[in-house]
């Protein structure tokens, strides 16, 4: 829970990052969004700089239909991770959004 925390903490210090599902108990996953950027994009960049996420509709396309958003960038941690990994998905959103904006 705690790597939840400080992951969320990081990514909403990024300028139009916004997280789709803020439940209070949730998993250890994070979905959002960068300002209109295309979540593919913000997922090929990551992926070129060797940080795994997943983009789509996670199953989920009926209701991002109706919210209006082409999908999200989804981050998902388990006990393995470290705050160090945190902090390079941080700096890995930040570059892309540069790149991409």
């Amino acid at each position: 829970m705690k790597l939840l925390q400080y992951a969320t903490e990081k990514l909403l210090e990024i300028p139009n990052l916004r997280i789709i599902g803020t439940a209070e108990h949730k998993a250890s996953v994070i979905s959002f969004l960068v300002g209109d950027i295309h979540p593919f994009d913000i997922g090929t960049i990551l992926d070129q700089l060797g940080i795994a996420v997943r983009t789509g509709h996670h199953c989920t396309m009926p209701l991002m239909d109706r919210l209006g958003i082409p999908g999200t960038v989804r981050a998902s941690f388990a006990v393995y991770n470290t705050k160090e990994e945190v902090d390079i998905l941080v700096e890995g959103i930040r570059r892309a959004a540069a790149m991409l904006s």
